[in-house]
């Protein structure tokens, strides 16, 4: 039996609920035998200095210290990682590690777990048990004790997801206090799939790949009724890359959440989905199994920049999905973003011009929006040698977002939505005018959102007029 601490590292914008992966990793290795403790030193309310993180270490006695890596936040993970690698041994995991294996070796870390961590990483804490010898775990790289670096092979991505162990069962493991409640609290959301078929240029999505794979829908049901039972939970969201990918699968999975509402009571979700796999009839199963709202991938509405970044999707496509969420009384999120390498004024223009179109369809749009090329996408890959921004996590200042408002106040939503620190950061070089006209493109995007927001509390409120006229609930109210 191996003792695993999972550290979620500092870092500026605070985490509001459990992390839903480290709940995989943490069911999974107790359901090995090994002993977990888990610490979220980005949760609002947690100890997230040196010492303290340090203290818990040491109360604790690990064998093996898992750090997730982001690519935004790598070089404060990295400093962490330093001042802890002389006492344990050090695993990285997540995105950044799985596109950037190597590096993590240069700040510390003895292990790197490459993709979907969950057999990988109850593979290695076996290996620290003497179990299985380290160069038979597939998806692990590692430094041995002379120093030199082994590249296992890749592990195939997992195909049996009903096979995993329930990630509710882990959320025990996170103080409560750290996000201020006094009880368990689980994620802010679910997972009804892994991987998204989709090639856009700007995402390289190497930890749980282009192969698209869900579980029985049965089992997507039980976590849904675990939620409401457990934890009183009837609101959440499900974070899968691609929520609506496969009718049959779609069709499936609705007439399950709808059963299980007729015979519970009612849930409300919302979820990610590509316009391309959206249509009038899968978005009423969608809300007929408490669907509320979709955020919709678009990023651009010119035609040639949307074949340029691989989006698969038409500004025709995305306006017919907002009629029908419209009609369905859903609420839908455009997202949107600027900046693309070799952007014109023209495309640019276009973009603008749609949110103007769609302002009074959808019910509002992303935060931020500047594009930011991320290690291992196209995006990256192609551009960076030319424009210069090789390793950049590594070489500039960490892009200092602001957290989201916790609380209502219109300036700070309109801060939150508006402001953007990659404009300043200019990646792909383009003119001063450009980027003036990427900021009032943000204002205006910020605008239009709350503008969105005024009109659904007034709709809101006409409901609930008109419901108590005759005696009967809202729509909100249910």
């Amino acid at each position: 039996m191996a003792r695993v601490f999972l550290l979620n590292p500092p870092t500026p914008e605070p985490v509001r609920s459990p992390l839903l992966s480290f709940c995989y990793l943490a069911s999974a290795l107790r359901r090995a035998g090994h002993e977990v403790a888990v610490y979220d030193a980005s949760a609002p309310h947690a100890p997230s200095d040196d010492d303290a993180i340090r203290a818990r270490l040491a109360a604790f006695a690990p064998d093996l210290v898992g750090l997730h890596l982001k690519t935004l936040y790598v070089q404060p993970a990295y400093r962490l990682a330093r001042a802890l690698a002389a006492d344990w041994p050090l695993v990285a995991g997540g995105p950044h590690a799985t596109v950037r294996p190597d590096e993590p070796f240069d700040h510390g870390f003895r292990y790197v777990i490459r993709g979907e961590g969950e057999p990988t990483l109850t593979e290695l804490a076996a290996a620290l048990d003497g179990k299985i010898a380290l160069d038979k775990i597939a998806g692990l790289s590692w430094i041995d004790g002379a120093g030199r670096a082994h590249v296992n092979a890749p592990r195939g991505f997992l195909d049996d997801l009903d096979g995993l162990a329930a990630p509710l069962d882990a959320v025990e493991l996170f103080d409560p206090a750290w996000y201020g409640h006094a009880t368990p609290q689980p994620p802010a959301g679910l997972l009804a799939s892994r991987g998204c078929p989709a090639a856009c240029t700007f995402c390289s999505n190497d930890v749980t790949g282009r192969k698209f794979r869900y579980p029985e829908a049965a089992r997507v049901v039980d976590e849904v009724r675990a939620l409401r039972k457990r934890f009183g939970r009837f609101a959440f969201s499900f974070f899968d890359d691609s929520f609506a990918v496969g009718r049959r699968r779609m069709r499936a999975l609705c007439e399950a959440l709808a059963d299980d509402i007729r015979a519970h009571g009612p849930i409300f979700w919302t979820c990610t989905a590509h316009p391309a796999h959206l249509d009038g009839e899968t978005l009423a199963l969608m809300k007929a199994a408490g669907c509320a709202g979709v955020d919709l991938g678009m990023e651009s509405a010119d035609p040639e920049m949307l074949v340029r970044i691989g989006k698969g999707v038409t500004k025709g496509r995305v306006l017919e999905v907002l009629r029908d969420c419209d009609a369905l009384g859903l609420h839908t999120v455009v997202n949107l973003m600027f900046g693309w390498p070799d952007e014109s004024d023209a495309e640019l223009d276009a973009t603008i011009a749609f949110m103007e179109e769609a302002a009074d369809l959808a019910s509002g749009f992303n935060a931020r929006g500047v594009v930011v090329p991320y290690p291992a996408t196209r995006l990256y890959e192609e551009h960076h040698r030319r424009f210069g921004f090789t390793d950049w996590w590594l070489r500039e200042p960490p892009l200092e977002y602001v957290p989201f408002p916790t609380e209502w106040s219109e300036a700070e939503v309109l801060r939150a939505y508006g402001d953007d620190p990659a404009l300043g950061r200019n990646f792909f070089r383009h003119p001063e005018r450009r980027l003036a006209r990427i900021a009032e493109a943000l204002a205006r995007k910020a605008e239009l959102t709350m503008r969105a927001v005024h009109r659904r509390s007034e709709r809101l409120r006409a409901e609930a007029t008109a419901a108590a006229a005759v005696g009967v609930p809202a729509a909100g109210a249910r």
